[in-house]
């Protein structure tokens, strides 16, 4: 699916940021103005004019909830949000102006949250010598302050992924349908890498441990129907922590990963050939690659900071160690994994694969061009996604069919 633009990394990430419509995190009309206005292939343009945006949409919402125009100041606020969100995407880990914006961003989501009709709190769950930034959200039934002991849907993202964003992508889907969620930063995500410096880490199961004893500490969790949601890398990190840990119910992947490296390899086989050179040529060379693909440039980029490596090629080594190989045999609960059938960063024998080695449960869903579905991670239809999952959910957990 081509949106817009012909480059695919902008046209992707164009979707992605109209895609959260659904939930008020954008509005069709706004995001195709500001693309209007955009360089096609230049980060900096990209990011201006994205910027240009969310600074217009926080006014708005700063007027209306001056006025006391409670839903229109909510909406504005998310949307604002997601565009500062958007915006700050191609920028590299070091750009000064990326922790001005993602500051932005945070405060207009939070202020958003604040006006919620349902139960919205921020936690903090301790982990190692600090803490893990997260969101606890009621569901709608129970308004505020009466909370129910229900099921709990524990919601992680992945390679790229904010605190923030998972609302749109699974918790307002999930608090309607009467779940409670848990939402909370990995290592190497949002504020864990921008102001504690957590680097992202292979064996999620730890951060995902230190989350689940937070969550034994709340009495209206329902522990025995507890699920666990991994978007993107999440796909990884989901079914890793899984394989480790029991109190985990349900797992959902949403969109595989099984060898991190294999499926970056087989996506940019252009890549092989560059990482057999000596190491004091691979990095002059991954330079070069990435200068005229978009994609190639964002995700070494992005790997040497959300890491905290010094060269491109020390990234891989890193993802060689983000493998479900032997592991995925080790999970006992039911599994849904999901893909697209023209998924960008996932190439198809990772779910092949995953699935020999899976002996739980497991149910797939590939979802397809003729849906409007077959991106990755299903932008340009969420709602199809949400459908498949909760309903899969339900089912396991036997929940709201008792009703």
């Amino acid at each position: 699916m081509k949106f817009y633009f012909k480059d695919q990394a902008f046209s992707f990430e164009l979707l992605r940021a109209a895609t959260y419509a659904g939930y008020q995190g954008a509005e069709i009309g706004e995001c195709l103005a500001t693309a209007a206005n955009i360089e096609e292939g230049n980060f900096d343009s990209w990011f201006l004019e994205w910027k240009k945006t969310a600074d217009r949409t926080y006014k708005t919402a700063q007027d209306c909830l001056k006025k006391k125009h409670k839903v229109s100041a909510r909406e504005a606020f998310l949307r604002a949000h997601n565009y500062y969100r958007t915006g700050e995407f191609f920028l590299d880990g070091t750009d000064e102006r990326r922790m001005e914006n993602f500051n932005k961003s945070v405060m207009s989501f939070e202020a958003g949250m604040q006006l919620l009709d349902s139960h919205f709190e921020i936690v903090k769950i301790p982990y190692e010598e600090t803490y893990l930034k997260g969101y606890f959200y009621g569901a709608i039934e129970d308004h505020k302050t009466n909370l129910k002991k229900r099921p709990v849907l524990v919601f992680i993202g992945g390679y790229d992924s904010t605190l923030q964003e998972l609302y749109f992508c699974g918790v307002a889907p999930a608090i309607k349908r009467g779940y409670h969620c848990l939402v909370f930063e990995m290592p190497g995500q949002g504020e864990a890498l921008r102001k504690q410096n957590l680097f992202m880490r292979h064996d999620s199961e730890v951060p995902v441990k230190a989350a689940l004893d937070y969550l034994e500490t709340r009495a209206e969790v329902d522990m025995e129907r507890l699920a666990l949601l991994g978007m993107s890398l999440g796909g990884y990190f989901a079914p890793r922590a899984a394989a480790f840990e029991e109190r985990i119910k349900a797992c959902i992947a949403f969109n595989v990963f099984y060898d991190t490296f294999d499926s970056t390899i087989n996506q940019n086989p252009q890549l092989s050939q560059i990482l057999s050179l000596p190491i004091e040529k691979r990095e002059q060379m991954l330079a070069m690659a990435e200068e005229h693909n978009s994609n190639l440039r964002w995700m070494l980029n992005n790997g040497k900071w959300v890491f905290g490596l010094k060269h491109r090629y020390e990234l891989f080594e890193e993802m060689k160690k983000a493998s479900l190989k032997g592991i995925a045999g080790k999970i006992k609960c039911p599994v849904l994994l999901t893909m697209g059938e023209t998924d960008h960063f996932v190439s198809k024998d990772q779910l092949d694969t995953l699935l020999e080695e899976i002996k739980a449960p497991k149910t797939v869903r590939v979802f397809t061009i003729e849906e409007g579905a077959e991106e990755h991670c299903q932008e340009g239809n969420h709602a199809l996604f949400h459908q498949v999952m909760f309903d899969w959910l339900d089912e396991v957990f036997h929940y709201n069919m008792e009703k």
